[in-house]
């Protein structure tokens, strides 16, 4: 009677070969659930690969915070403010080069004069592995990081005249 009329969609409608194709879908949902799984595993661990970075440099700044506070409280530059910087060094695994900067000295020694300014600065490098080959070594990207934080000494010190 009316051939034009195929189905649902009216003209819109595939042709009789593809119908079976496309409505022959059995099972095609736990495929579907599989790879959008591995999709998602694969981007939350790339996303987890990445707060690494973010870790590293939060110990970093941690690190000069901490041995800046040691600085301001004792005037000085001491054994103490290394002995910090050397623990912390071990117990967050990184390796920084630290350094003070911008301070002025009096008397000649180490000893830095109330409300003296200085900065300390460490500066390191992170390894951030992309992928790691079975016959070849890892591929990384090395992200330099640098924390400056500057302090003000809390003691006074007694000049000899």
């Amino acid at each position: 009677m009316n051939r034009k009329h195929r189905g649902i969609w009216g003209r819109n409608s595939p042709p009789p070969p593809f119908k079976k194709l496309l409505f022959n879908r059995r099972g095609s949902a736990y495929y579907e659930l599989i790879i959008k799984t591995l999709v998602v595993i694969t981007l939350m661990a790339t996303v987890m690969s990445f707060l690494s970075i973010f870790t590293a440099y939060l110990n970093l700044n941690h690190m000069c915070r901490r041995v800046v506070r040691v600085v301001e409280l004792e005037g000085q530059v001491s054994d103490n403010a290394y002995d910090v910087f050397y623990r912390l060094k071990e117990q967050t695994g990184l390796s920084p080069e630290m350094t003070v900067e911008n301070v002025q000295y009096c008397d000649g020694r180490q000893k830095i004069q109330l409300r003296d300014t200085f900065t300390v600065t460490m500066t390191d490098s992170y390894a951030f592995t992309l992928f790691k080959p079975s016959f070849a070594p890892p591929v990384q990207i090395n992200i330099p990081m640098k924390v400056s934080i500057t302090g003000m000494s809390e003691k006074y010190w007694k000049l000899p005249e």
